[in-house]
């Protein structure tokens, strides 16, 4: 069955791997594809304390098949976004996943 959220796609990325910390590693490892997906602002807000810097969060809901994790990236329309926090299944009354919602943060500035 497949479930359609929405009209976006976004590019999941992975990084190469992880260090001694758990940490993801720099650079770009895996990249997927995501068709069906729902990118929401949720807010935004300005730092001004030592640089003028704005903080966007958004909300993506994708399909219940997406691999997304914690460590990941999200990629739509030429900005990255980071996974902020674990990604979140959520089900039907049946148990069944009808989505997944993940929570993202962008810094600029």
């Amino acid at each position: 069955m497949t479930h359609r959220l929405g009209g976006h796609t976004v590019t999941v990325v992975r990084p190469p791997g992880n260090d001694s910390f758990g940490d993801p590693l720099p650079g770009d490892g895996d990249e997927t594809e995501v068709r069906g997906a729902f990118m929401q602002p949720a807010s935004t807000r300005e730092r001004t304390d030592d640089r003028d810097t704005v903080v966007s969060d958004w909300k993506c809901f994708l399909p219940p098949t997406a691999d997304i994790r914690a460590t990941d990236r999200i990629r739509w329309r030429d900005h990255e976004y980071e996974v902020d926090g674990a990604p979140e299944p959520y089900d039907d009354l049946r148990g069944t996943t009808r989505h997944i919602e993940v929570q993202l943060r962008r810094v600029t500035g």
